[in-house]
């Protein structure tokens, strides 16, 4: 069962599938694996292992939490070597499933509000960033320098996008800081200090690679640079997951509260 549910979230140390699907799949199935197909095995992981296999935890956790620290590391120090848009969101995620992971390594009465809380920030942040790539993908070129001389034909998108890539990097007051500080508690509570620390390393990393993508969009246009469009439904999309994302972040206690 861990063997499955690892593969399905694409957790190291069955992650290797992933950074090539991605790139290889269409951009709306892409989108659609990395929110909902992952959120749902999610919720599988911590019903199952909260409630069928909760009495031999002591066997199964630290197992867990070697995935969750690998899967952290691992998926952010990869992501910032990657020039395609698609390939690093591939990292991106493995890394986001070791956060996840430390939820369920943790088992107690904060991890279920902490995990949907994550999910809900993670896919909201990830439609923001597919949203884009969709108008990459239409322009041909899906490359992260491509998005050179960005804002100063999207200037408002530029800047929502912005703030989406601030709540999936856990900056403050978006909902991804929060996110990851219910899920760091979560895991301390149980006396995973050291996993903890790991994410907090880990996330240091991740920042790195988001911001490159926001420092990108901001620099003048070159000959590598695409003229990217966004139709009215797709500023609309921006729109909503900023939206949501500040109302997670100023009161994150809606969700996971919910539980």
């Amino acid at each position: 069962m861990i063997v499955g549910l690892t593969f399905k979230i694409s957790a190291a140390p069955f992650q290797f599938w992933a950074p090539d699907v991605y790139e290889g799949a269409p951009t709306p199935v892409t989108a659609y694996m990395a929110t909902v197909v992952k959120t749902a095995a999610f919720a599988a992981f911590l019903r199952l292992f909260m409630t069928c296999f909760s009495g031999i935890a002591d066997w199964w956790a630290p197992m867990l939490a070697i995935f969750s620290a690998i899967s952290m590391l691992a998926g952010n120090i990869l992501a910032v070597y990657q020039k395609s848009m698609k390939r690093m969101l591939a990292y991106s995620s493995i890394s986001h499933a070791g956060y996840m992971l430390m939820a369920i390594v943790a088992m107690n009465q904060n991890s279920d509000g902490a995990l949907l809380l994550y999910t809900a920030a993670y896919a909201i942040g990830s439609i923001s960033i597919f949203t884009l790539l969709v108008s990459m993908t239409s322009n041909g070129n899906e490359m992260i320098n491509s998005l050179r001389g960005f804002s100063s034909v999207n200037k408002i998108p530029a800047i929502l996008i912005t703030i989406t890539m601030l709540s999936l990097a856990g900056i403050p007051p978006v909902a991804g800081f929060f996110a990851k500080y219910y899920v760091f508690l979560s895991a301390i509570e149980s006396g995973y200090t050291w996993l903890v620390l790991v994410g907090v390393l880990s996330s240091l990393i991740g920042v790195y690679y988001y911001f490159r993508i926001i420092i990108t969009m901001f620099q003048p246009a070159d000959r590598e640079s695409t003229q990217i469009q966004f139709s009215n439904s797709q500023n609309a999309v921006l729109w909503l997951t900023v939206i949501l994302s500040l109302i997670l972040g100023f009161m994150p206690g809606f969700l996971t509260g919910s539980i």
